[in-house]
């Protein structure tokens, strides 16, 4: 899948038979896959407009106050304007982007204190899902949750360095899932992942997690045994003071200490 704005192609991920093709950005011209592959519009045009820049956006391939029209995307996808301009609607109304009138659209940013805002949505969210999931995880679910934490702790007394972090960042997002997925509400679950999505567009967890390693696996052990103890005001509380430390790390090292110095997160 391409979308070529101000003479620069953006591919974006996608999966045909089984294979799937990552996303680059290159220079040149592009060619719509689309066209030839009439399958993949067994899912409404809009919706695979959304997901397609969506992703670029939150990877940070299309980057902060990058701008492109209806036409471009219409063109780039081999559609008309409406599936287009729907799919863009749906990103603003996401504040992925700003549609300006009669010049087009721009990825958006978020300032540190919107950013910090993020944060306390996020600390409120995931403490609820984490006090649900305390009283609903089931056997499957915690011995999931130890085998993971096994391996955590193996990558941390193995490895170290950038190899550490390689290993530890997708055994850390498969720890989450299954903490999050055990609170029983589909409706929580995606405000959680809403959530998520943005720290990620920001690289937060690649900012904090080097510095707050030995703290985050400690906390997600005693989480791990508020869980088994069916705690969920135990499991609030370990998992708000990560939450915490996480934030006043995020602040001092990307710099807004003196910025957010009146910030509260509650």
């Amino acid at each position: 899948m391409f979308l070529c704005i101000q003479n620069t192609v953006y591919s974006f991920p996608f999966t045909i038979d089984d294979k799937e093709f990552p996303m680059e950005t290159r220079r040149g011209s592009a060619m719509s896959i689309l066209k030839n592959k009439p399958d993949l519009r067994a899912q409404p045009m809009r919706e695979i407009i959304f997901d397609r820049v969506r992703e670029a956006i939150v990877s940070g391939e299309l980057a902060t106050d990058t701008c492109f029209t209806d036409a471009e995307i219409a063109g780039e996808f081999g559609v008309s304007r409406t599936p287009a301009r729907e799919a863009l609607q749906k990103l603003e109304s996401g504040g992925y982007i700003e549609r300006i009138p009669m010049k087009g659209n721009r990825v958006c940013g978020l300032s540190a204190r919107e950013l910090a805002h993020c944060f306390a949505i996020r600390k409120a969210v995931e403490t609820l899902a984490v006090q649900y999931a305390a009283t609903r995880i089931t056997t499957p679910e915690l011995d999931a949750l130890a085998k993971t934490l096994d391996r955590i702790e193996e990558a941390n007394a193995t490895l170290d360095g950038d190899r550490l972090l390689e290993r530890l960042f997708p055994l850390v997002k498969q720890f989450n899932e299954i903490v999050f997925g055990a609170c029983g509400s589909a409706k929580l679950l995606e405000q959680v992942w809403a959530q998520r999505e943005i720290f990620d567009r920001y690289r937060v967890m690649r900012l904090v997690l080097p510095e707050h390693l030995g703290r985050s696996i400690m906390h997600r052990k005693e989480l791990f045994e508020a869980f088994k103890t069916r705690d969920p005001a135990r499991a609030r509380a370990v998992w708000a003071e990560n939450l915490d430390e996480s934030f006043v790390i995020w602040r001092d090292k990307s710099g807004f200490a003196r910025q957010l110095g009146d910030f509260r997160l509650f």
